[in-house]
C-alpha cells in the first residue's frame, strides 16, 4: 500500500527474544562393587576450568567433579558402560535467563539429620526432610565471548511444604537450602560436559555427599558367559536380578548449544 512499509506492520510490543543456552543433564546410577576410584573414573577429566565457592569445602562433604570437552565424550561413555551404570533419567533444558532451573532427582521423606563442612572447615549440621533433592544450574552468555555461556552449578534441598502459616506468624522460613559450599561455576561452549560423583565411596544417610551420591536398589547385573576356551563372551546375554545393591549417583552436565 502507498505509504505503508512492511516494518509499519509489526507489533509496537515486538521484543527481541533473549540468547537462549542448551543442556542435557544425564543421571547415572552404578552399582559401588563395579565403579572405578573416583581418580581413575574421571582421568583425563580437568579441574582447572571450575572455579569453586571452596575447593576443599567441595571434597571434603564428598563431591568430585571434572570437566571435558566433546573429544573425550566417548571415552568416558566407555567407562560409565564398563561399570554396568544404568540411565535413571535425561534433563533437557533450554535456558533464557540467569535464574536458574532446577533438576530434580530424588525425594527425601522422613526427616533425617544431615552433617556437611562448612566453608569455615568446620562441622555444620541441618535437618531435612519432606522435600526433594536438586541440581540448581544457571548460565548467562559471555558478550564479549561468541558461543560461550557462564554456568553454575550448585546442590539445592527443596521442601515440599509451603510455609504460609510461618508467613502469617511473622516467621520468615526458606522453603530450601542450597549448599553453596559445594558449589562451583565455569564457563562452556557447546560440546563441553562436567561429570559430578563422590569423591569416595561410602554408604552413610547422614553426609551431604551420601544424601546426593549414595543409594540402594535392586540392580540387573549380566551374566558372564564364556567360549570353550574359557574366555568371556562379549556382548548381551542374560542377567541376574539382585536386591537391595549399594549404588552411586553420578551426574553428566553437558551444553549442547550457545545461541549468537
Amino acid at each position: 500500500m502507498d505509504g505503508i512499509k512492511v516494518s509499519d506492520l509489526e507489533p509496537v510490543s515486538a521484543m527481541k527474544l533473549p540468547r537462549q543456552i542448551n543442556f542435557q543433564v544425564f543421571t547415572f546410577e552404578v552399582p559401588a562393587e563395579s565403579l572405578p576410584p573416583p581418580r581413575e573414573l574421571f582421568l583425563g577429566l580437568i579441574k582447572s576450568p571450575l572455579r569453586f565457592t571452596d575447593d576443599k569445602a567441595f571434597e571434603a562433604n564428598g563431591f568430585f567433579a571434572g570437566f571435558g570437552r566433546s573429544e573425550m565424550w566417548d571415552e568416558i561413555a566407555a567407562r560409565l558402560a564398563r561399570a554396568g551404570a544404568r540411565s535413571r533419567g535425561t534433563n533437557s533444558l533450554i535456558v533464557f535467563d540467569d535464574k536458574g532451573d532446577d533438576i530434580i532427582f530424588t525425594a527425601l521423606g522422613a526427616e533425617q539429620p544431615v552433617f556437611y563442612t562448612s566453608g569455615d572447615g568446620k562441622l555444620a549440621g541441618v535437618s531435612l526432610g519432606g522435600g526433594q533433592l536438586a541440581w540448581r544450574l544457571k548460565a548467562r552468555p559471555v558478550e564479549q565471548l561468541r558461543g560461550a555461556c557462564k554456568v553454575e552449578i550448585q546442590p539445592v534441598f527443596k521442601r515440599f511444604v509451603d510455609n504460609t502459616i510461618s508467613r502469617l506468624l511473622g516467621r520468615q522460613e526458606s522453603n530450601e537450602t542450597v549448599f553453596d559450599v559445594a558449589g562451583f561455576g565455569l564457563t562452556m561452549s557447546s560440546g563441553d560436559f562436567v561429570l559430578i560423583g563422590p569423591s569416595q565411596y561410602k554408604q552413610t544417610d547422614i553426609t551431604l555427599g551420601s544424601l546426593f551420591f549414595a543409594s540402594r536398589g535392586d540392580f540387573a547385573f549380566p551374566i558372564a558367559r564364556q567360549d570353550e576356551r574359557g574366555e568371556e563372551i562379549q556382548g548381551k546375554g542374560a542377567y541376574t536380578l539382585r536386591k537391595d545393591v549399594q549404588l552411586i549417583r553420578l551426574f553428566l552436565v553437558a551444553c549442547t548449544r550457545v545461541s549468537d
